[in-house]
């Protein structure tokens, strides 16, 4: 099973509704009670600047465990129409995948946690 893990970077919840619905209803995906508990992490919503330096703290705690993190929402991608913040505005925060739209389809977040809880990570040498 695939544990995921849901950071909620301030979003309006439909990008969140589609994430919960991923995991209820993919049998690979379960959640992670902790963030360390995670193979894998959403982050919803825009990430602005009241929340900003804690959920940096917090992914890069992630980043180096190796836990992807897969970006969903055109909001937290880029903060559109909010204006420009999501991960965007945090060129610190690799994102191994990206699942764009308002909200993105179910099956394509289900595909996109499954896909980089699973790709493996390259070391540099």
């Amino acid at each position: 099973m695939i544990r995921v893990f849901h950071l909620n970077g301030g979003d309006c919840g439909a990008c969140a509704a589609e994430v919960w619905a991923a995991v209820e209803t993919a049998g690979e995906l379960t959640w992670a009670a902790t963030p360390q508990e995670a193979n894998v992490v959403a982050l919803t919503g825009a990430i602005p600047p009241t929340i900003r330096t804690a959920l940096v703290t917090t992914i890069t705690m992630l980043v180096q465990r190796q836990v992807p993190i897969v970006v969903v929402g055109r909001c937290a991608i880029d903060g559109y129409p909010l204006g420009k913040s999501g991960i965007a505005a945090l060129p610190e925060i690799e994102a191994r995948r990206k699942v764009d739209g308002f909200p993105p389809a179910v099956d394509r977040v289900i595909d996109a946690l499954i896909e980089a809880a699973r790709k493996p990570r390259l070391v540099a040498r």
